[in-house]
């Protein structure tokens, strides 16, 4: 049988790649007349193993197959109703855009400081509370890269991993949420690896990141608290003392906010765990917004990280990847 591009496609279509998919990470140069040729094809292989982080061999085998590269260790903690395999693409995609990152970023990695010491640095620059850019800016200072993934490529999306290529570690987070959830995300992924528990070559899914220790292990309750204490010092749990207007809210948010170095948004959706008020938090959180979203934010930080010489296919394809076209 003769090997072709559509073996390709329908590979990974069988683990839920339709050909459009698969299109939109290939080069914008790339045609499927390229593909006719042994070595076009072969070429057509290499590209998607890139970007999809899948074994090569199996892939230029005749018929081609899907293998992910992913992680040495794993641990997934996953919701009710999802495997692991549900989210093994969600996962190699995250290592892709890991790799691409961290071969245009050459900071040495220092391991982070306690949840208290990270705390007090951020506070020290001048910040009314430790927010998302702080946070952001402490972690690229320590050589963690920090990346939003939006791929429409993802099917299972998880609330974040921390990931490590080779000791070097990146946070991948992916929650669609426009503002202030990303930060407890973050804070938590930073404390799984400050408190050591990041395999070399390993990798740990959150795919739903909950203030909530009810069935979590030791590991998550830990990375819980140190996001806690980071965020919010001593005042790691928040109850509002009566429901008012959204507006109201949002002031009385930022007030509380100022006198104890708190996030508005983490005083916010802290409370609103603590009290089940979620509809009243979102309309909250959309007022502190102000029409600004967490992850543009992220990724302004990525792309002004990263160093200029990341070859333009590969800058391309970590823009589809992060969703920055």
């Amino acid at each position: 049988m003769t090997d072709t591009i559509q073996n390709l496609y329908s590979a990974l279509n069988a683990h839920g790649l339709k050909k459009r998919d698969v299109q939109a990470i290939l080069p914008s140069w790339w045609e499927d007349e390229i593909a006719k040729t042994p070595a076009g094809l072969q070429q057509a292989k290499l590209i998607v193993a890139k970007a999809l982080n899948l074994k090569v061999r199996p892939l230029v085998e005749d018929p081609p197959r899907v293998e992910f590269d992913l992680p040495e260790m794993r641990r997934f903690k996953l919701v009710k109703g999802t495997t692991e395999d549900d989210v093994q693409l969600a996962v190699a995609l995250a290592r892709s855009a890991s790799k691409l990152v961290l071969s245009a970023f050459d900071r040495e990695f220092q391991q982070p400081g306690s949840a208290e010491e990270v705390r007090r640095q951020i506070l020290a620059t001048g910040k009314p509370w430790v927010d998302l850019e702080g946070l952001l800016e402490y972690c690229w200072q320590v050589g963690v890269p920090v990346i939003h993934l939006a791929s429409a490529l993802m099917k299972k999306k998880m609330d974040g991993i921390a990931m490590a290529t080779k000791g070097r570690p990146t946070i991948v987070l992916s929650s669609r949420k426009a503002c202030g959830y990303l930060l407890f995300h973050l804070a938590h992924e930073l404390g799984h690896i400050a408190l050591g528990h990041l395999d070399p070559n390993g990798a740990i899914v959150d795919a739903d990141i909950q203030e909530d220790p009810n069935g979590k292990d030791e590991a998550e309750r830990a990375a819980d608290n140190y996001a806690l204490e980071l965020l919010a010092g001593r005042q790691a749990r928040l109850v509002l003392g009566r429901f008012m207007a959204a507006p109201a809210l949002a002031q009385t948010a930022k007030e509380f906010g100022l006198r104890h170095a708190i996030d508005p948004t983490h005083v916010l959706l802290n409370c609103a765990h603590n009290g089940n008020f979620w509809p009243l938090c979102t309309k909250t959180l959309g007022i502190l917004a102000e029409g600004r979203k967490d992850n543009d934010l992220i990724s302004k930080y990525l792309f002004a990280n990263i160093q200029d010489d990341l070859k333009e296919d590969s800058l391309s394809l970590l823009g589809t990847l992060v969703g920055h076209q």
